[in-house]
């Protein structure tokens, strides 16, 4: 693909974006006076490897642990994924992620082990939209290059990372919800060694998936996809990932799930765990 449609590609990406952003929410409104103040259930705080449309409150914050294991034909792999969200009103709030410590042990060379890169950025989310059971949100992260870029840990990239999420809830069936979730992954090799070296390969992800609660469970399921091909690249990712959540209490979750890659660019499987802690600071 030559630079030129490339640099098309970005645009009317980045267009579409801001044209959500700025004309979807305010379109749904049906009657907005009427769902002002509709509390809206929140049966689950997280998927796996989506992100849902729910903010945190006002003054709450939310920790989150993301243990996870894949395997693919080149190397097994592990992290501690940490999550932060922190509510600065009921539609806003402030994210920080850290990908923890990083393990790598390749088919045909030592285990390698070190630090993984810091993700900050923020979501705003309309709630109730229509009838009161749609809901909007618009979001950014901004990956910060921290970790460990020697032995291919990691990359070395700069990246902005805009996303958007929109959800159906289904209150005749439990509070069940489908959603649709929809990014783009701008990079810029800002740090790197020469064994490291990787291409600056722009790339979109997308996210359908749906959760059901039965009783104190959440049965989940998740299609994942990642494809950077559009900015000449060679990956097309894409999983199925079924899992399950158990809430311990109203502040506590806890969960397991088991990606497949269907895709030959796929890892062959991964393993995520799920923990979360929320609380209010008042």
């Amino acid at each position: 693909m030559s630079n030129l449609s490339i640099n098309i590609f970005r645009f009317l990406l980045l267009a579409n974006f801001t044209a959500l952003f700025f004309v979807f929410p305010y379109s749904s409104f049906a009657d907005p006076e009427k769902n002002r103040d509709k509390i809206i259930p929140q049966p689950i705080q997280e998927m796996f490897q989506s992100n849902l449309v729910y903010p945190q409150e006002k003054n709450e914050i939310q920790f989150t642990l993301f243990p996870s294991f894949r395997n693919n034909q080149n190397a097994k792999k592990a992290r501690t994924l940490f999550e932060v969200e922190y509510g600065v009103t009921d539609e806003f709030q402030l994210i920080f992620e850290w990908e923890g410590l990083l393990y790598r042990n390749p088919k045909n060379n030592p285990t390698i082990a070190g630090v993984g890169n810091i993700e900050v950025g923020a979501q705003y989310s309309w709630m109730g939209l229509g009838d009161g059971n749609t809901h909007f949100s618009f979001g950014n992260l901004i990956e910060l290059p921290v970790g460990t870029v020697e032995n291919e840990l990691t990359e070395g990239f700069f990246g902005v990372q805009p996303f958007i999420v929109v959800a159906r809830d289904f209150p005749e069936l439990n509070q069940s919800q489908i959603f649709f979730e929809f990014g783009f992954d701008w990079v810029k090799q800002v740090r790197n060694v020469p064994e490291s070296l990787a291409p600056e390969v722009d790339s979109i992800s997308w996210n359908i998936g749906a959760f059901f609660p039965i009783k104190l469970w959440r049965a989940t399921l998740e299609i994942n996809g990642n494809n950077n091909k559009l900015d000449g690249g060679n990956t097309n990712d894409i999983y199925i990932t079924p899992g399950t959540i158990y809430k311990l209490s109203k502040e506590w979750e806890i969960g397991i799930a088991s990606p497949i890659g269907v895709t030959k660019t796929s890892d062959d499987y991964r393993v995520i765990g799920y923990l979360m802690w929320e609380f209010e600071l008042d």
